[in-house]
């Protein structure tokens, strides 16, 4: 009878536990974030929806700036700094195709990161190391010259790029560590 109890016990506490975990995974954003959330007016948004609102734009709100890296959205001001993880299934990959002018960057600093091509429509084609198509769609560049595309984490790919009958390719990786932004390689010709 005694083993059958512990057993029910250990059963009953691994079921809060993973509940318990569960809750906290789904959990888009922490208390103690709201209130810096909701001075930037990104309160109630996913990370997903605070990456496209701030790297849409050419400048962040007035004294926030935003970066991505490969496993965390950050947030700061002069006061305080902000991580929020990133989904563990997705990779955000900012890219900035050009014909004559760009900047080396890594990690994407979604509002001030700036690129040549402004709102303009390109064709991209990202692949998979076997060869399997993520995207193939026609994307219009945003008002920071960039296009910002969510893929599946971990994995070995190339990204072409097509317009006005210019190509440019690339590799990229979406794994930890790895660049958010891509531009230099991304050369039109």
């Amino acid at each position: 009878m005694r083993k059958s109890q512990a057993l029910i016990i250990t059963a009953i506490v691994a079921v809060v536990v993973v509940a318990v975990g569960a809750f906290l995974v789904k959990k888009p954003v922490n208390q103690s974030h709201t209130a810096f959330l909701e001075k930037y007016g990104l309160s109630g948004l996913s990370v997903e929806e605070i990456v496209h609102k701030l790297d849409s734009t050419t400048s962040d709100p007035a004294g926030l700036k935003a970066s991505i890296t490969s496993d965390f959205l950050v947030l700061m001001d002069e006061s305080d700094e902000v991580r929020l993880a990133l989904p563990k299934d997705k990779f955000y990959l900012s890219f900035a195709p050009y014909v004559k002018e760009s900047h080396p960057c890594g990690t994407h600093s979604l509002a001030s990161c700036q690129g040549e091509l402004v709102n303009k429509e390109i064709h991209a084609v990202i692949t998979d190391s076997g060869g399997k198509e993520i995207v193939n769609s026609d994307l219009t560049t945003m008002a920071n010259g960039f296009v910002g595309v969510w893929l599946p984490r971990n994995i070995d790919g190339t990204v072409t790029v097509s317009y006005n009958g210019l190509v440019a390719e690339a590799p990229i990786t979406t794994f930890a560590g790895s660049n958010t932004c891509l531009t230099t390689p991304l050369q039109l010709n």
